[in-house]
C-alpha cells in the first residue's frame, strides 16, 4: 500500500496553519476506561494468528443492492484443519446477516452463533489434518450498518465501498469497490481474516449490464443475464485474504501486454485517452522488477484501476492494484507532476507482499519497506542514481521529521493497534535500512538475496527473520549485528562530527561522536567517506563503533582536506558537521552527486548569503542539470528580505522563471517574483498565466495577486473551474477566497463537495476558511459557515469531517488573534458569537465523539 498525502495550499498572508488539527488539543467526553499494565494497548504482545484451519479455496457469489448498499452473498468454502483435530471454525464475518451454514454436498444445516464480528461454527463432527470440510453460507454484508474504523493512513475499514449508489451525485461516476487491507475484507466476505490466511479464490459478481468488473486473477467466463450479467474472476494460486478483491463501475480498458500476458488499466472515461500514458512504464517496469528478483512477474496478469473516493492511496491487491483518484491526470497535469513511484510501488508489491506476505502486522517491513525501496531500484534502473538519490534523501528525511515524536522499532510486536504500522518507521527507515544494506553488500549480493528470500517463501507468509537469513545465505556471512541495529531497536544514530585545523602540523583532525539518546544505544556503522585532498579524491572506510573515534588526515601542498562523511548517503540517521563555508564551497566543487551537492546549498546559513563563497554554491545550484537542485537553491534565496541581496539573485530568478524546462522550476521561480513583488516582471506573469503548464500558471497567477489583486481577481474570475485539481483551479479559488467578496460566495456555494476528489474537496473547505477569515463582510462571513457546515454534513468519511470540523477551530484561533490586537472591533466579536452558534447546531447532530470534541472546542 501506498500513501498519497496531499495539502492545501493558501496565501501567505493566511495566518493560521492549515494542517489539520486532529489529536491537537482537543478534548473529548468519553467514558471512565481504567487502564493497566495489563490492559494498556502497548503492553499486549502482538503474537502471530495462530492458524488453526487452513482456507483451500474460496468461491463467493455476490450481487448487490444499489440502494440499501449491501450485498447478498452466497459462499462455498473449503477448509482442513491445520494440524490439530477440530470440530468448531471461528470465522471473521463483520457487520453482516447470516442466514444459513451448511455443510457437504447434502448441505446439511449446522449450528452455529453470530455476534456481528465472527461467526462460531459448530461442525458436524471433528475433523482431522488431511480432511477437506466443504461448507456453503448464505448472508447479506450489510458494511453501512455500523460506524466505521480507519486510521490515518487507512482512513475508513469498512471493505466494501458504494460510490454515488444512488446517482444523485450529478457528475460522479457510480462504483463499488473493495478495500481489504488490514482485515477488512471480512466485511463483505465470511473468512479467516488474517496476514497469514491464503487462499484461492473464485468470484462470481452479478452487476448491471453496463458495468465492468475487475478481479484477481483470470476472467473465466462472462454471462449475459438480460438486464444482468455475471463476470466470474478466479485466482488459481493462493492468495493473502486481504489481498482479494474486485471493483465495479463504468470503466473504459486500456490494454497493454507483458511477456504475453495481459497488462490493463481501469480508468473512468473521460481518462481513457490518458490511461496508457498514467500508466505509461508498467510493462517495462514487470520486466525489470522480473529480472531484478530472478522471479518472473507471477501472476496471470497485472490490473490497474483507478476509483473514486478511495481510502487511501493505493493497494497491491493481487493481479489488480487499485488506486484512488489522484492517478486521474490528462497530460498537461502529468508532465506537471506524475505519480510514477506509487506505480512501481504497487508493482513491487507483487513480488514483495502477494509472493511472499508478511505473517503478521508486526514484519510489515517484509511488505511496505521493500515496495517503497522498489521505488528507488526503479529510479535509478530508469533515470540514473541522481533522480534515485533524490528519492532516498527524500525518504529518509521525511522520516526523521516525525522521530521527535514517535521512533518505535522496525519489527514491532507492541502496538495500540495494527493501522499504527502504517508509518513513515516501516514505510521510509524501512526503505532507508534496504539501501544501507544493499550499499553494504553490493549490486549482486542484494538481488541474491531477494531471489532466495522470494524462492523459498513463494506463496507463503514470512517474517523478517526468514530475510536476514536469506541475505546470510547469499553471502556466507553473519548478518545479526546489522538486524538487531536496525530492525528490532528503535531510534537512529546521531553523528557529531568535528573537524580541526591544525596548520602548524598540517593535519586535519576529525573526531565523530555517537550522541543520540542514551536509551537507543551504540551503533557498529560501516561507512564509506571521500578526502578531497586538493585536486586528488579518495575514498577512506570509517568503522564507527565506539561512542567517540578519532580520524587524522594529512594537508596536500599546504592545503587543507575537506572529508564528506557518508559519501554515498546512505546512513538512515543524522549527520552533523562543523564545516565553514568555504568547506561547503570546496564540497560543492569538488562533488557531483546530488546529495552532496544539496547539503552544500542547504548549509548556507543566513548571514552567509552575502559571502563569495554563498554565491558559488547557488550559481552551482541555479546551473545544475539537477532540477531539484536548482529548486532548492531557489528555495534558498526565497525568504531574503534586503533589496540589495535580492539583486544578487533577481537574474537568475528571472532566467529560471522564463527559460527553465523544468515545470516545478519555473513554478517556483515565479513564486519568487511574486514575493519579492518584481513589478517590472508582471508582463512574464501575465504570459505565464497562460502557460501548458497548469503549474506554472497557478504560480504565475498567485504570484500575480501579491502585485496586482485586482488584475488577478478578474483573471481568477476567468479561471476558476478551468480544470479540477490544478494548481491554477485551486489559486483562482484561492484569488478569490483572499479577495472575498461578497457576490463570489454563491461561487463556493455551488461547488458540490462530493461529487469531487478528496484533493479538490480539500481546496474547497480550504479556501472556504480563507475567504472566512479575509471577508470584512457578516453575511459573506455567516454564507461561509453554513457552506462549510453544508460540505461538513454532506461528507460521509469521518477523518475527512474531523478534518474540515477542525477548519470551524481554526477559524475561532484567528478571530482571537485578531481580536488580541483589536478587543472591540464589533465585527470580530459577532463572528465568534455566529462561529460559536454554528459549532452549537453542528454539535447537536454530530455522533461521533473526535468531532464533537472539536465543535466543544470551538464553544469554550
Amino acid at each position: 500500500m501506498k500513501h498519497v498525502f496531499t495539502g492545501i495550499l493558501l496565501a501567505s498572508s493566511l495566518l493560521i496553519s492549515c494542517k489539520s488539527t486532529k489529536n491537537k488539543g482537543l478534548t473529548k467526553s468519553m467514558e471512565t476506561i481504567v487502564v493497566n499494565a495489563f490492559t494498556h494497548p502497548m503492553n499486549i504482545y502482538r503474537a502471530t494468528s495462530p492458524r488453526l484451519w487452513n482456507i483451500v479455496h474460496t468461491r463467493v457469489a455476490l450481487s448487490f443492492d444499489y440502494k440499501n448498499r449491501t450485498a447478498y452473498g452466497q459462499e462455498w468454502l473449503s477448509l482442513q484443519p491445520y494440524f490439530y483435530p477440530s470440530d468448531t471454525l471461528r470465522l471473521d464475518a463483520k457487520s453482516m446477516k447470516i442466514e444459513s451454514v451448511t455443510i457437504g454436498q447434502s448441505d446439511k444445516p449446522l449450528q452455529y452463533t453470530y455476534d456481528s464480528t465472527s461467526l462460531l461454527i459448530k461442525l458436524d463432527r471433528m475433523y482431522r489434518k488431511d480432511e477437506l470440510v466443504r461448507l456453503s453460507i448464505k448472508y447479506v454484508a450489510m458494511p453501512y450498518a455500523t460506524a466505521s474504523g480507519g486510521s490515518a493512513a487507512i482512513k475508513d475499514d469498512r471493505g466494501l465501498y458504494f460510490i454515488n449508489h444512488d446517482g444523485k451525485i450529478e457528475g460522479k461516476p457510480i462504483q463499488i469497490w473493495t478495500q481489504g487491507e488490514t482485515e477488512a475484507n471480512s466485511h463483505w466476505l465470511p473468512t479467516i481474516d488474517k496476514p497469514n490466511s491464503r487462499t484461492t479464490v473464485q468470484l462470481e459478481l452479478t452487476v448491471p449490464r453496463q458495468y465492468k468488473t475487475l478481479g484477481n486473477g483470470e476472467l473465466i467466463s462472462s454471462m449475459d443475464n438480460g438486464i444482468t450479467r455475471t463476470d466470474i474472476w478466479k485466482m488459481d494460486q493462493p492468495i493473502q485474504v486481504y489481498a482479494i478483491m474486485f471493483a465495479i463501475g463504468d470503466f473504459a480498458i486500456a490494454k497493454d501486454s507483458w511477456r504475453n500476458k495481459e497488462v490493463h488499466y481501469y480508468v473512468e472515461p473521460a481518462y481513457a485517452p490518458y490511461a496508457r500514458k498514467m500508466f505509461q512504464f508498467t510493462p517495462e517496469m514487470m520486466e525489470f522488477f522480473s529480472n531484478a528478483t530472478g522471479i518472473p512477474y507471477p501472476w496471470n496478469k497485472y490490473s490497474q484501476v483507478v476509483v473514486r473516493d478511495y481510502v487511501s492511496g493505493a493497494m497491491e491487491n493481487t493481479s489488480a492494484s487499485l488506486f484512488g483518484e489522484f492517478m486521474n491526470q490528462n497530460h498537461r497535469q502529468y508532465d506537471d507532476a506524475n505519480h510514477e513511484d506509487v506505480v512501481s510501488h504497487e508493482l513491487f508489491h507483487q513480488w514483495f507482499g502477494d509472493y511472499v506476505t508478511a505473517e503478521s502486522w508486526s514484519h510489515l517491513t517484509v511488505n511496505e519497506s521493500f515496495a517503497t525501496y522498489g521505488e528507488y531500484l526503479w529510479r535509478r534502473h530508469k533515470y540514473g542514481l541522481s533522480y534515485a538519490d533524490e528519492l532516498a534523501w527524500s525518504d529518509v528525511q521525511k522520516y526523521l521529521e516525525l522521530t521527535d515524536y514517535s521512533d518505535p522499532v522496525l519489527v514491532r510486536h507492541h502496538y495500540r493497534d495494527k493501522e499504527d504500522m502504517f508509518d513513515r518507521v516501516i514505510y521510509q527507515k524501512g526503505g532507508a535500512i534496504l539501501h544501507y544494506l544493499h550499499h553494504l553488500m553490493g549490486d549482486s549480493a542484494f538481488y541474491t538475496s531477494m531471489n532466495i528470500y522470494l524462492s523459498k517463501n513463494a506463496l507463503q507468509a514470512a517474517e523478517a527473520t526468514q530475510w536476514r537469513l536469506a541475505v546470510e545465505e547469499a553471502t556466507g556471512k553473519d548478518w545479526n549485528w546489522f538486524f538487531d541495529e536496525w530492525y528490532h531497536r528503535a531510534g537512529h544514530p546521531v553523528l557529531d562530527i568535528k573537524y580541526v585545523y591544525d596548520d602548524a602540523a598540517q593535519k586535519l583532525n576529525v573526531t565523530v561522536s555517537q550522541i543520540q539518546k542514551e536509551k537507543v544505544g551504540l551503533y557498529e556503522l560501516p561507512l564509506k567517506s571521500l578526502l578531497i585532498n586538493g585536486e586528488e579524491k579518495s575514498e577512506i572506510n570509517w568503522a564507527i563503533a565506539k561512542q567517540k573515534e578519532t580520524f587524522s588526515y594529512d594537508y596536500k601542498n599546504g592545503v587543507r582536506p575537506v572529508i564528506v562523511p557518508d559519501v554515498a548517503h546512505v546512513l538512515p540517521g543524522i549527520i552533523k558537521e562543523n564545516k565553514s563555508i568555504k568547506e561547503w564551497a570546496t564540497q560543492m566543487n569538488s562533488c557531483s552527486d546530488f546529495v552532496s551537492q544539496l547539503l552544500c546549498i542547504q548549509n548556507i546559513g543566513p548571514k552567509e548569503m552575502n559571502r563569495p563563497e554563498a554565491q558559488t554554491i547557488l550559481n552551482k545550484g541555479f546551473a545544475n542539470k539537477s532540477a531539484a537542485l536548482r529548486q532548492a537553491a531557489l528555495e534558498k534565496i526565497a525568504p531574503i528580505e534586503t533589496e540589495s541581496l535580492r539583486s544578487k539573485y533577481k537574474t537568475d530568478v528571472v532566467m529560471l522563471a522564463t527559460n527553465d524546462g523544468n515545470n516545478v522550476v519555473k513554478a517556483a521561480a515565479l513564486s519568487i517574483l511574486g514575493d519579492w513583488k518584481i513589478k517590472e516582471q508582471k508582463e512574464l506573469l501575465l504570459q505565464s498565466i497562460k502557460d501548458s503548464s497548469y503549474l506554472v500558471a497557478g504560480n504565475a497567477l498567485a504570484a500575480l495577486q501579491q502585485i496586482d489583486d485586482n488584475l488577478a481577481y478578474t483573471l481568477a474570475k476567468e479561471h476558476i473551474n478551468e480544470k479540477p485539481n490544478t494548481e491554477l483551479d485551486e489559486n483562482a479559488w484561492m484569488v478569490l477566497a483572499l479577495k472575498a467578496k461578497e457576490e463570489d460566495t454563491l461561487a463556493f456555494k455551488n461547488l458540490a463537495l462530493n461529487k469531487h476528489d478528496a484533493e479538490k474537496r480539500n481546496h474547497i473547505a480550504g479556501n472556504l476558511l480563507l475567504f472566512a477569515i479575509s471577508t470584512k463582510s457578516e453575511a459573506a462571513f455567516t454564507m461561509c459557515l453554513h457552506l462549510l457546515a453544508d460540505k461538513i454534513q454532506e461528507t460521509e468519511n469521518k477523518n475527512y469531517r474531523t478534518y474540515y470540523a477542525g477548519f470551524l477551530f481554526k477559524i475561532k484561533e484567528n478571530i482571537k488573534l485578531r481580536l488580541s490586537k483589536s478587543s472591540k472591533s464589533p465585527l470580530l466579536l459577532r463572528e465568534m458569537e455566529l462561529l460559536k452558534a454554528k459549532a452549537k447546531a453542528l454539535l447537536a447532530t454530530e455522533k461521533e465523539e473526535e468531532v464533537q470534541a472539536i465543535y466543544q472546542k470551538v464553544m469554550q
